[in-house]
């Protein structure tokens, strides 16, 4: 059988015109090492994280492959002309291709729409014998029952941030996990339904903890948009979670702080911290977006329902829904610091494509352009509807900065301190750690998600008002 060498690339975001370059990366990509455990073994694979690795266009390689975000793609596409300038075959996909299918095209050698599972080998076996497609559609959502172990030994895991011993006593970075796909929730800004669907798929619970054995004493990040939707079968999982005593952090709904039992069994599992899609404190913003099941809540209560179970939260929180105004912004920070938020991550709406919020904006005419390098939750991608695009920016690092200035700092820190916790210790580190981290990016005009460490570099550019233009 013949060989070939296969380069999959995790592309940076461009700024500048550069792509962004980090010192350390926080979390490895789960997708590249899935793809290469799924990759046939006369395909000598490597793997490339460009924010941390250089890529280098004359390596011998037959094939190439590109899984992006749609932050990505004008950088994906920048590595896909240099490759195919060379002779090289490029094959793209992930969310941020597949949303937009005509505008990656004439830039690749073939295009992966949808879950990869289901076509992958295919795309492989038609490479060899020379009859590689132009597009290959996902037929449907792939099963969860016989997902590979990713190849993470395929990765440079020094150039990636090691947690503290307090959180981890393994060697490896924090380990990405994902034990189901889909939301049953229909959020407009949302691109996870439209690529992994509204109904859940889970993977057996004895597979999940299988691979977690890869890892013992390593500190996991659980992938799932919401790992509670399914409350009985998360408390399966934590159960069986118990005797690993890894740590880990995770998504949840705000509905999960309804079961003090779900809570108390993530937190004997080794759960330190919850990133909570709150996205608003106003029944109109929520409302607007198909975030109905956060309308209502209390969300003092849902603070105090994980605190009391010995878990710290990170609110998730978005300013620019059409009912927002310069006054509502300030009062979201204001709020937040009121009910003694300990990490709070905020985004500016984002109408990625393919999802309703961007189908409605766009027919209104109101999506400013399509430079997709600047779809990365700090840009006014749109006109919002009650101030300009340059206000609604600077009132968001405005209020970013506000809940991360000293004061605020010092001040949850001596409540932190004082939690009634089970295990204190680790999620105050934690909260700590976060705190000075989001507060550095911060300070750098950096999303504190955009991906690790050394990343202090504005953007001087503007956007491109002609880029993702199909001419």
């Amino acid at each position: 059988m013949k060989s070939y060498r296969l380069q999959l690339i995790k592309p940076a975001e461009l700024v500048n015109g550069e792509p962004r370059k980090l010192e350390k990366a926080l979390t490895p990509t789960r997708a590249l090492p899935y793809l290469a455990a799924l990759t046939p073994e006369n395909f000598d694979t490597v793997i490339t994280d460009d924010s941390i690795d250089a890529i280098d266009y004359d390596a011998q390689v037959d094939l190439v492959g590109i899984t992006t975000l749609i932050s990505q793609v004008p950088r994906a596409i920048q590595i896909a002309d240099c490759f195919r300038s060379r002779g090289v075959k490029v094959i793209m996909g992930g969310v941020g291709a597949s949303a937009v299918p005509e505008l990656v095209l004439p830039h690749v050698d073939s295009l992966v729409i949808g879950e990869a599972e289901t076509v992958w080998g295919g795309v492989l076996d038609d490479f060899a014998a020379g009859r590689l497609q132009h597009r290959y559609q996902a037929p449907a959502f792939c099963s969860m029952d016989h997902l590979p172990v990713p190849r993470f030994d395929l990765l440079r895991t020094s150039s990636f941030v090691r947690p503290g011993r307090a959180i981890s006593t393994s060697a490896l970075p924090r380990i990405p996990i994902e034990t189901s796909r889909g939301c049953p929730h229909g959020c407009a800004f949302c691109s996870v339904t439209r690529y992994f669907g509204r109904t859940m798929r889970f993977r057996p619970i004895e597979h999940v903890i299988a691979e977690m054995r890869h890892y013992p004493g390593a500190y996991f990040f659980l992938v799932d948009d919401n790992i509670a939707a399914d409350r009985t079968r998360a408390k399966e999982l934590f159960r069986a979670m118990i005797p690993l005593k890894n740590r880990w952090i995770g998504q949840f709904s705000s509905l999960a702080a309804a079961d003090p039992e779900l809570l108390d069994l993530a937190r004997q599992s080794g759960c330190i911290n919850a990133f909570v899609g709150v996205e608003s404190f106003h029944a109109n913003s929520l409302n607007s977006v198909g975030k109905r099941h956060n309308v209502g809540k209390d969300f003092g209560k849902m603070l105090a329902a994980f605190r009391s179970a010995g878990i710290d939260l990170n609110v998730s929180l978005i300013v620019g829904f059409d009912t927002d105004t310069p006054q509502t912004i300030r009062e979201t920070t204001d709020i937040a610091i009121a009910l003694k938020v300990h990490l709070m991550t905020l985004f500016i709406l984002t109408p990625i494509p393919g999802t309703q919020l961007h189908a409605q904006l766009d027919q209104e005419g109101r999506i400013l352009h399509r430079d997709y390098s600047f779809y990365d939750g700090t840009h006014a991608v749109f006109r919002p509807r009650n101030m300009d695009a340059a206000e609604l920016e600077a009132l968001y690092w405005e209020s970013f900065a506000r809940f991360y200035s000293v004061g605020n700092i010092a001040r949850r820190f001596s409540n932190v301190v004082r939690w009634p916790l089970k295990h204190p210790v680790t999620p105050v580190i934690y909260t700590g750690m976060g705190n000075r981290f989001y507060r550095k990016a911060i300070q750098q005009r950096v999303h504190p998600l955009c991906g690790g460490r050394g990343v202090g570099v504005p953007r001087t550019h503007r956007a491109d008002p002609q880029a993702g233009i199909l001419r």
